[in-house]
């Protein structure tokens, strides 16, 4: 591995972070409606709490994160695009599940907001740095 690599090795390592952490919350979204949630009344008000326009957003959000990823494994510059487009979806569902008053209960939902914040401006930061060296083409 040169130094020239590690940038791309950093991306793909936080892509991967990025990836499970959707699929985390996906998890825990898609045990609430099949009934895996030890407190079924709590997963009940927890479905119900969400929007049709909600999910849309968190699961093309998910979606996305992991083409983004299979994109910069393939050197593809459509990484930063795509990667953008899950940022703008991530955002949106934040937004949104700022004013569910459950989720904020359930969670700590501003640690969780900064987490995600962060890690998505480092990889937005690597992308871009990435595709004006021409390691993304």
């Amino acid at each position: 591995m040169t130094r020239r690599d590690t940038p791309f090795h950093i991306l793909v390592g936080l892509l991967s972070v990025q990836v499970a952490y959707g699929a985390y919350w996906a998890i825990n979204d898609i045990s609430a409606r099949i009934g895996l949630w030890p407190d079924p009344v709590l997963a009940s008000a927890f479905v119900q709490s969400l929007t049709v326009t909600q999910e849309v957003f968190f699961f093309s959000h998910v979606i996305m994160n992991v083409v983004t990823l299979v994109l910069v494994l393939r050197g593809q510059r459509w990484a930063l695009p795509a990667f953008i487009l899950s940022f703008v979806l991530d955002r949106a569902d934040w937004v949104i599940m700022g004013s569910n008053n459950l989720f904020s209960n359930m969670v700590n939902a501003d640690a969780w907001a900064l987490f995600s914040f962060t890690l998505q401006g480092a990889i937005i930061a690597l992308l871009v740095f990435l595709t004006f060296e021409g390691r993304l083409r």
